[in-house]
């Protein structure tokens, strides 16, 4: 496995954060969002690790999206900041150019911030007049909706301008008439997923439809949705990672063992940059990174996996399985004499 050193990642931190943050100073922000531009902002302070983490992914967007993103130092401009209500670091704020800011909640990383400018910028709903518009727009983002309403059906209608209007910075969707039934469908175009309702009579069909297919089959674990996960009733696969590119393989390699136990457990990575601080707690090394852990929040019983072992779907899979059939016993939170030292060396 990889090794990532505390000391090591510090510097790496420090050095990257000197040279590739390029901020916008408080004359250029208010110019830029009083001209009907809109804009994505991060209020960051590069002391903390999350504005450090957020760095390379921000870095990367911005080679795409030079003139939408822009970032504050709230270090130096303290006062710019608390005008717009920033209390945490790094705060993500879309200004639509026409005097509405909007927090943004997505996923902090490039892909997903690209993804969630173009949503930002266009109707919440686009009109698809043919069968070829409908088939071209459900992959032309990460989660697409697609609604064929009968003029029958105008209470239907109303909820989809609704919930198209609350969520539209996380899906794209799409509207077609038809004479026919009315059917509505969400596209998981990350996980190859689709989720459909048989009886859209309910009122709490399709808000349940939407947060279903933006569930991931792995998500990110963080700070702010840490509680829905220990309180979802399932144990948790943490993976924990060092870059986007490993977090990228681990989704592709293990998505189909996610998949196969999505009712039981819940696969998550987890950024060691940020939380690395977790990996104690589960039975980890700090700074061995990746590794991988398994925690039954319900019982408080924390299952490590063996850090000899590759970390590959077929050997995550017969881990998970001998957990189930008791073969492996939980952590009994010590480490060996070898791990103990090597977390006291990591430390210095």
């Amino acid at each position: 496995m990889m090794k990532v050193r505390s000391i090591e990642l510090l510097l790496s931190l420090l050095a990257g954060t000197s040279l590739a943050w390029k901020h916008t100073s408080e004359d250029e922000f208010r110019r830029a969002i009083g001209g009907h531009n809109h804009a994505l902002v991060a209020f960051i302070e590069s002391s903390t690790a999350a504005s450090q983490a957020l760095e390379p992914e921000w870095r990367s967007a911005v080679e795409s999206e030079k003139k939408a993103l822009m970032s504050i130092n709230c270090t130096s401009e303290a006062s710019l900041c608390q005008e717009f209500g920033v209390i945490s670091y790094p705060a993500l704020r879309f200004f639509d150019g026409h005097g509405k800011m909007t927090p943004y909640r997505g996923s902090r990383r490039r892909d997903s911030i690209i993804a969630y400018l173009k949503r930002a910028t266009r109707p919440s709903i686009t009109t698809l007049r043919s069968e070829g518009k409908m088939t071209a727009f459900q992959p032309s983002d990460d989660y697409t909706v697609i609604a064929r309403i009968n003029a029958q059906d105008p209470h239907i209608k109303t909820m989809y301008d609704t919930l198209a209007s609350q969520y539209h910075d996380r899906l794209s969707f799409g509207l077609a008439e038809t004479t026919g039934a009315t059917t509505v469908s969400c596209y998981n175009n990350r996980d190859g997923q689709q989720f459909t309702v048989p009886d859209l009579t309910s009122i709490v069909a399709l808000p349940k439809l939407i947060s279903s297919c933006l569930e991931p089959v792995i998500g990110e674990f963080t700070r702010a949705n840490e509680m829905k996960y220990l309180q979802s009733g399932k144990s948790l696969v943490f993976y924990f990672i060092a870059t986007s590119e490993e977090r990228d393989a681990y989704i592709a390699a293990m998505r189909s063992v996610a998949k196969m136990y999505k009712d039981y457990l819940s696969f998550v990575t987890i950024d060691a940059n940020e939380y690395g601080d977790l990996a104690a707690p589960l039975g980890l090394v700090p700074g061995a990174f990746p590794a991988l852990s398994v925690q039954n929040p319900m019982f408080g019983q924390v299952f490590p996996y063996p850090r000899k072992n590759q970390i590959t779907p077929e050997a995550v899979g017969g881990f998970l399985m001998d957990i189930v059939q008791g073969k492996v016993s939980p952590w009994d939170g010590t480490f060996s004499e070898d791990e103990a030292y090597e977390q006291r060396h990591d430390e210095l």
